[in-house]
């Protein structure tokens, strides 16, 4: 499909985010390593073989030697863009320098083990819960319900009495030392709150495929319906109206 604006008004917006998608894939074919779309971005491929045409971010997984691969060589190989690790929790490709007053990122998750026994599994992901309502500064409680709202409101005023450096470091020790059971499952552990808990086979990160986003030809796993039916159920169903907002209100310096 030919890429054009969109109701939503995000056209510049996505012009930015798929020059900066297509170096990350530039690099990672020259450096062989495999990552995949992710989340909102693989769903815009399978469905709209682009962008969602209200998202306003673009999201990648590696396995977790693939990504510090990668963050070893991009800033090397790339002139216009380089990698952050200390906005979040979450490793980005960031440009240089502003784009026209704005900072577009993609965010760069990785899959870590997770035990196969249930109660390990919620202690590990109520442990990183915690760590992300202690590293936000800034949480729309309206998303969520009275239960995480507790959690996430706690754990922010928690969160004031460490620096920001140790609580990275908490969260990456958590993510790769807890619970890590056999291998055979998986979950990102660095993304969003609500999506720690989604769980992936191992063979999710053992194929990759080619698929057309927009006026590129990126990659995702070639158990992308298994891994979105996993988090969205039936995602060739678009949501609600009022349901297509935009999701990142800080691309402005």
């Amino acid at each position: 499909m030919p890429y054009q604006d969109n109701a939503y008004g995000l056209y510049e917006i996505h012009r930015m985010l798929l020059e900066m998608m297509v170096e990350v894939d530039r690099v990672c074919r020259e450096e062989d390593i495999p990552y995949s779309l992710l989340g909102g971005t693989m769903l815009g491929a399978a469905r709209h073989k682009g962008f969602i045409p209200w998202d306003d971010d673009l999201d990648i997984v590696f396995t977790a030697e693939a990504l510090e691969h990668f963050l070893q060589v991009f800033p090397q190989k790339s002139e216009k863009y380089t990698t952050s690790l200390e906005d979040t929790w979450v490793a980005r490709v960031v440009p240089r320098e502003p784009i026209n007053g704005q900072r577009p990122f993609v965010d760069l998750f990785h899959y870590e083990p997770i035990s196969e026994t249930g109660w390990k599994q919620k202690m590990k992901i109520l442990m990183l819960q915690t760590l992300q309502g202690m590293l936000k500064e800034k949480t729309d409680l309206s998303r969520f319900g009275l239960k995480d709202k507790v959690l996430l409101g706690g754990t922010h005023v928690l969160g004031k009495l460490f620096s920001k450096k140790c609580k990275l470091r908490m969260y990456r020790w958590v993510s790769s030392h807890v619970a890590r059971g056999d291998g055979s499952l998986l979950h990102i552990s660095d993304d969003q709150f609500g999506c720690l808990k989604v769980l992936y086979r191992a063979e999710c990160t053992q194929e990759m495929i080619d698929t057309p986003f927009e006026t590129a030809t990126l990659r995702m796993s070639a158990l992308y319906d298994e891994m979105l039916t996993r988090q969205y159920g039936d995602y060739m169903t678009p949501p609600p109206v009022e349901k297509r907002v935009p999701m990142h209100a800080n691309w402005r310096e």
